[in-house]
């Protein structure tokens, strides 16, 4: 199970090569390639075009976009999520996340990745990985299952956006509550004192009295 939330190094080169191979074989038919025809190459043109749409939105959006195989084997990432961690497409292929994830929020990880493979459920965690200046920052992992038209699962579609800010807002958020509660609990503790402080100084007060109409 931890192989398959780390990555599987032989589906590397395929992941790693495929935009090269659809710009060899769109080069070829533009090239005068003897198999070349008008049909083939405007499918190709329209393939590579469709590959450089997808390749522009994946790699421009906020967010580390990445997909897994039905066995939960890490079998695609954008560059742009490589490069957060230093790291090229087939390095962080090969090693999947073991090696920017923080030890000690793996257990979680896997404990969510196993669920989410034997139910079909999403999967969503809350995570710390090693970015390449070796700074950890929390990111929120998404991902979905998409399903053929028997409803086998046939790829795991999944996002790790940056959270860290957020969770360090809500860290400063809550410290400040947390002090504003201590603070009402010492008004309160004071309040108290001083109402029996109040308290015992009138019951002083009636007992002079009580004495001074004695004598």
């Amino acid at each position: 199970m931890l192989r398959r939330l780390l990555g599987d190094p032989t589906r590397t080169w395929h992941s790693a090569t495929r935009y090269e191979a659809n710009n060899l074989a769109y080069n070829a038919a533009m090239s005068g390639h003897p198999g070349a025809d008008p049909a083939w190459t405007t499918l190709q043109r329209a393939l590579l075009e469709g590959e450089q749409r997808y390749r522009f939105l994946t790699e421009n959006l906020p967010v580390q976009i990445w997909t897994a195989l039905p066995t939960g084997h890490l079998d695609y990432v954008t560059e742009q999520t490589a490069h957060n961690f230093g790291l090229s497409p087939a390095q962080l292929l090969e090693d999947g996340w073991q090696n920017v994830l923080h030890p000690d929020d793996l257990p979680l990880a896997i404990e969510r990745w196993t669920n989410a493979l034997t139910t079909g459920e999403t999967y969503e965690v809350e995570f710390r990985l090693k970015l390449a200046d070796g700074s950890y920052a929390w990111h929120l992992a998404r991902a979905i299952p998409q399903r053929d038209e028997s409803g086998q699962i046939v790829r795991w579609l999944g996002t790790n956006t940056n959270i860290d800010e957020q969770r360090e807002e809500r860290r400063r958020i809550q410290a400040l509550l947390d002090e504003v509660a201590e603070q009402a609990k010492e008004s309160e503790a004071a309040l108290a004192k001083l109402q029996a402080a109040n308290t015992a100084a009138h019951a002083r007060i009636a007992e002079l009295e009580v004495r001074l109409c004695k004598s």
